[in-house]
């Protein structure tokens, strides 16, 4: 499957973006730290509200770094927001205890840059892995705790210019983690419509190849209870058919669900030597076999365009076998050419329906959907004739070959 959100090379790209940011934000993180040791705020008066300001967004980013934690969106929401709330608070605190006659010095320097980075950190992860709507009280509390650490203490002008800046780089964590959220969310979205359109797939498969071997095994059972009263040792014939049509049907499924395990195509190989072998077995309820025409190398079309022929071809003869059981005649032509491959499965039309409209089944309208995704041309109906006439033109190179 060729997908950008899916594709091994995206995944590596996502793997080592995710390594580059752990190690650039680290390495500010300790830069910050490192500058706020050299100013001397742990070792002032506001020590304390700082160290405990600054343990809040540690705390934070502990519960963010655990995986198991981090499954749990409601916990990383909530230690976002008591982060920003204990932040707040120190702020508060400390701007109290920096203006009050008591204090000594008034730091207007302590700005703390290893709390406001861890911050800003905080609100990343929070909007990333936070639960929705805890997530925006969090994310609001975190950025005001940002915004606000700089001027906690004093307005100055150079506190005012690292409020500036804390605020633009608080708004470009907030745009990464938002990115990153929704890139998830869609990746999410493409998981769900792959996983639906592949059980779509199996569901049209189980009709085509199980459906077509039951339908048999149930055509044979009542031919074989009208002659059990007139002939009984013809049941025996009859038993054995159907024990080989229910081994074939089970082998069938099996190699669908195989397919399913391992990603492997849910059909036969296509070629035409399957096709043969279809037709060969498929018999009338009055034990006529249908008849097998070709013309061109056959046996040298491609495998993909084989598979969907394979198909029509199956669907057609179970809808012989369901609608006109009294046929005599059943041929089935397949024609190799230049660019195309086609396949024409005729067969007599029943008296019931002679001359009235007739409904298109699901199987029908599958095939369609099938030969047309191909590129392809599909036609079916009475042809004018009094038989009934599947038509299908499939491009050798097609641009659709997701499907089976």
């Amino acid at each position: 499957m060729d997908s950008p959100h899916f594709g091994r090379r995206s995944s590596r790209m996502r793997r080592a973006l995710f390594r580059l940011g752990v190690v650039l934000v680290g390495a500010a993180l300790v830069l910050a730290l490192a500058a706020d040791h050299r100013t001397g705020v742990y070792g002032s008066v506001l020590a304390p509200q700082a160290l405990l300001s600054a343990a809040a967004p540690v705390l934070a980013l502990s519960v963010g770094a655990v995986r198991r934690w981090r499954s749990d969106p409601r916990l990383v929401a909530g230690a976002g927001a008591l982060a920003g709330a204990v932040s707040l608070g120190c702020s508060a605190w400390m701007h109290a205890a920096a203006g009050s006659p008591e204090a000594p010095v008034r730091h207007a320097d302590a700005y703390t840059l290893f709390e406001i980075t861890a911050l800003i950190v905080v609100l990343a992860l929070t909007v990333r892995y936070g639960a929705a709507l805890p997530a925006v009280g969090a994310s609001l509390l975190l950025a005001l705790a940002a915004v606000l650490r700089p001027v906690a203490v004093e307005a100055t002008e150079n506190s005012l210019v690292l409020a500036l800046l804390c605020t633009f780089a608080g708004c470009a964590g907030l745009t990464g983690a938002l990115v990153a959220r929704l890139a998830a969310a869609d990746r999410q979205r493409h998981a769900e419509q792959v996983r639906l359109e592949q059980r779509l797939t199996f569901a049209r498969d189980l009709h085509d190849f199980v459906a077509h071997h039951v339908t048999g095994i149930v055509v044979q059972a009542q031919g074989a209870q009208v002659v059990a009263a007139s002939d009984p040792r013809v049941t025996v014939s009859a038993l054995e058919q159907i024990e080989g049509a229910a081994s074939e049907a089970l082998r069938a499924l099996r190699h669908m669900v195989s397919g399913l395990r391992t990603e492997a195509p849910l059909v036969p190989a296509g070629e035409a030597e399957h096709l043969r072998a279809l037709v060969a077995t498929f018999a009338l309820r009055g034990g006529g076999p249908a008849r097998f025409e070709e013309e061109g190398p056959v046996d040298r079309l491609p495998t993909a365009p084989m598979a969907a022929v394979h198909r029509v071809t199956m669907e057609s003869l179970t809808n012989v076998r369901k609608h006109a059981p009294d046929s005599r005649h059943v041929s089935v032509m397949l024609r190799a050419l230049p660019r195309s491959v086609e396949v024409e499965i005729t067969n007599d039309l029943p008296v019931a329906v002679a001359g009235a409209p007739t409904a298109v089944g699901y199987g029908l309208v599958g095939l369609e959907e099938r030969v047309t995704a191909e590129g392809g041309v599909f036609r079916a109906g009475p042809d004018g004739g009094g038989r009934w006439r599947v038509y299908a033109r499939i491009p050798l190179e097609s641009a659709w070959r997701d499907g089976p």
